[in-house]
């Protein structure tokens, strides 16, 4: 079953709790359902939801039928807001009994099937040929050249420095 259908037979247990919750106020409230009419609906609904289980839609359509049946034939002073949502729940349920009564389809797995792998043949040679190996030549290493410098570094000059000249001895 998928997981909508599911959902709502897992649902149907509480409908039919609360059809029969109401069919045992009907006797006291006329807008609630009546016992013996809830308690055909609640009968109804555990028929869809094995038919269901069983993957028989055409059951499972047969009894939607009936279940319609029943609500058309309840009586007048129901409440006709309980009546619509009667009949809004098994129109969802005829909804999806196409998609929801059926097997899931298993993808077929692949099942690989055996060949027989070829032997490899050996080919034999006429005479193995050998081939002499030729001794690597060792290339000459070429000496790093200088990268010439674009304007000639100059020596920095000294500046000369004063010299204190000695004082001239007095009395000269």
């Amino acid at each position: 079953m998928s997981a909508s259908l599911t959902l709502l037979m897992r649902r149907l247990p509480l409908l039919v709790l609360v059809v029969a919750v109401l069919a045992g106020c009907g006797q006291s409230n006329p807008d609630l359902i009546p016992s013996s009419n809830a308690d055909a609906l609640a009968q109804t609904a555990d028929r869809i939801e094995q038919a269901c289980a069983a993957f028989d839609r055409s059951e499972a359509r047969a009894q939607i039928r009936s279940a319609e049946r029943q609500i058309d034939q309840l009586p007048n002073d129901v409440d006709s807001a309980l009546k619509k949502n009667l009949q809004d729940w098994v129109d969802r349920i005829q909804s999806r009994i196409a998609d929801d009564c059926r097997e899931e389809e298993e993808e077929p797995t692949a099942t690989p099937t055996e060949e027989p792998t070829e032997a490899p043949t050996e080919t034999a040679t006429a005479e193995p040929t050998e081939a002499p190996t030729e001794a690597p030549t060792e290339a000459p290493t070429e000496a790093p050249t200088e990268a010439p410098t674009e304007a000639p570094t100059e020596a920095p000059t000294e500046v000369p420095t004063e010299a204190p000249t000695p004082a001239a001895p007095e009395g000269e």
